[in-house]
Parts: C-alpha cells; sequence; structure tokens
C-alpha cells in the first residue's frame, strides 16, 4: 500500500484511509494484532522533499506484563513526517541527533510505503509496560491466581518476615 508522489499536486493532497487489521511482528515469534487502521493526512511536497502530517487511529491487543489478561488498547497517534531522497545518514554526518532527524525518512522518490509508516508508528505508540489497569494487582507469586480476581489461598498463609519487623515499626 503506497502513496505514489506524482499523485501529489502543488496544493497538496489530503488523504483518508482505512487499512485492514494486521499482525505486528515483535522479537522472536510473539506478534500484536492491531485492528482496522484509520490514517487520515495531508502530503505538501517542496524543493527538498515531501512532508506529511496526520493522524492514525486503531486499537491494539496486548498482554499485560503483571496478570498476562488480554486486553485491547486504542491508539490515538499523531504524526509529523518529512520524506527525502538524501541518503539515509548524510544528514547525521556529524554526529549529532536533533529533532528534523527523528522526523526524517528516507523513500525513494516514486512512493512511500504506508504499512511501512503505520507499523512504526504503532511500534512507537505502544506502552514499554503494558497494563490492563493502572491499577493491576498482578499474579500471586506463589500460586499463579491473578489477584485482580480475587484474593487466593496463599494470602492467608503468609506470614510476616521477622526481619522487616523493625522497617513495620518505622512506618
Amino acid at each position: 500500500m503506497y502513496i505514489e508522489i506524482k499523485e501529489i499536486g502543488p496544493e497538496g493532497l489530503a488523504i483518508s484511509r482505512s487499512i485492514g487489521a494486521f499482525r505486528l511482528p515483535l522479537s522472536g515469534r510473539d506478534s500484536i494484532q492491531v485492528d482496522t487502521v484509520h490514517l487520515s493526512g495531508e502530503l505538501n511536497k517542496d524543493a527538498d522533499g515531501i512532508s506529511f502530517a496526520g493522524r492514525i487511529e486503531t486499537a491494539a491487543k496486548l498482554s499485560c506484563s503483571r496478570c498476562l489478561a488480554e486486553y485491547s488498547l486504542s491508539l490515538e497517534l499523531p504524526f509529523d513526517l518529512f520524506y527525502t531522497t538524501e541518503p539515509e545518514g548524510a544528514a547525521a554526518a556529524d554526529n549529532r541527533i536533533d529533532d528534523d532527524l527523528i522526523t526524517r525518512v528516507h523513500y525513494d522518490g516514486v512512493r512511500i510505503d504506508l504499512q511501512a509508516l503505520l507499523s512504526e508508528q504503532v511500534y512507537l505508540g505502544l506502552p514499554l509496560k503494558p497494563l490492563c489497569r493502572p491499577d493491576c494487582l498482578g499474579l500471586c507469586p506463589r500460586c499463579g491466581t491473578n489477584l485482580n480476581e480475587g484474593d487466593c489461598a496463599c494470602a492467608e498463609k503468609r506470614t510476616e518476615d521477622p526481619r522487616l519487623r523493625v522497617l513495620k515499626n518505622l512506618l
């Protein structure tokens, strides 16, 4: 799925597209299911390249890092990129990274790959530690019961560590 550069006129090009659900590969054999993606934006061409500002709206099915429950996370991702035919790394010749370099994307001069754009922006929008809810209690470290669903039998058996009594008195 591409945008042909010849489609961009002097007044720019407004786009609004829906792209079907897809799987986004992660490290190893893991992947994330991404629901239908709604992409909208404006492309403008000048002598240096093409600016593309827009928004991506979708939802991703993630696994909570505390309780391992699957949940859906809504993503609304604004982006502002500048596509250039300048070779990758040429702008970073002085080993300096600035905001302009981060938003630069190399393209072949003929078309822009929307799938690469979507994948990158969804990756950037995912949380580092996905949580089904902010107050997720996770799993019991002894029996593996999901503590969001209720207490486990281990809670009654827990005894206080005598080495920590001194700290408890300080609280």
